[in-house]
């Protein structure tokens, strides 16, 4: 996905996983290493001066690649939490990362985990949401609270609906089929399901996303629209109730 100054280039790592790496002219900043061989070949063959690493949390599916990376290029390291392998620079709710060539807003966001943050940027409309919002989906609640994880997501709610999600993995075709069991007779999801199924066989992937559909779309995001607002209505939930038993069914699914 290129946006004018900024390229961003989707690493697909491990089996469903991926990191990515931001290009600003021959600048690169990397995001959730999760393997490092993949990511030292892309900025070698591109001849690229890497920059940074950002970590949205500390599982080692978004961490393990750093220590390869860091041996190949000492780079300062971004991280909300002290104990994420090569931390260097602590960042919490608020902080602008300034690289000189581009600056990187942060946002808190537990749930999934308790020290989880997500990267974005206003100006090129970018979003990386780690394991906190999915395509047609939310991370599992491992550390926080449903709670927790609600706010989390309407905090990304606030953000401007043109902004493209980059989020950790590829889950979209297995979060649509739990959806489609639940809500079998909204249409919206099937005309998703045919921009999805379109997405993978063009471009093998269905990542990023657009926010301001995930909105109109992701009952974990919003139940803002009316076929959800009817299902609430007809359950009689509240929208914490609401996204409970949507997690607890997900998880079991």
């Amino acid at each position: 996905m290129s946006h004018n100054l900024i390229s961003i280039i989707n690493i697909l790592q491990l089996k469903d996983n991926y990191s990515y790496i931001i290009k600003h002219n021959n600048y690169a900043i990397i995001v959730d290493p999760a393997e490092s061989s993949s990511i030292i070949e892309y900025i070698i063959q591109n001849n690229l001066t890497l920059k940074a690493i950002l970590i949205t949390h500390h599982h080692e599916d978004h961490t393990a690649g750093v220590i390869g990376i860091l041996k190949f290029r000492s780079v300062p390291v971004y991280s909300s939490n002290k104990d994420i392998v090569g931390t260097t620079n602590i960042v919490k709710e608020g902080h602008v990362i300034d690289l000189n060539f581009l600056t990187i807003n942060v946002m808190e966001t537990p749930g999934h985990t308790l020290d989880h943050i997500i990267f974005y940027n206003q100006f090129y409309n970018f979003i990386f949401s780690g394991d906190t919002l999915f395509r047609l989906g939310c991370g599992r609640v491992f550390e926080g609270s449903y709670h927790q994880m609600y706010e989390s997501l309407r905090k990304i709610m606030s953000l401007d609906n043109k902004n493209m999600v980059y989020c950790g993995h590829e889950y979209t075709l297995n979060n649509l089929k739990f959806l489609t069991s639940i809500f079998q007779n909204y249409s919206n999801l099937n005309i998703e399901k045919h921009n999805i199924s379109t997405l993978i066989s063009k471009n093998g992937c269905s990542i990023p996303f657009e926010l301001g559909v995930e909105k109109s779309i992701n009952p974990f995001l919003s139940t803002d629209n009316d076929y959800y607002k009817e299902f609430k209505k007809t359950n009689n939930f509240n929208n914490i109730e609401m996204f409970s038993y949507l997690r607890d069914l997900k998880n079991n699914f």
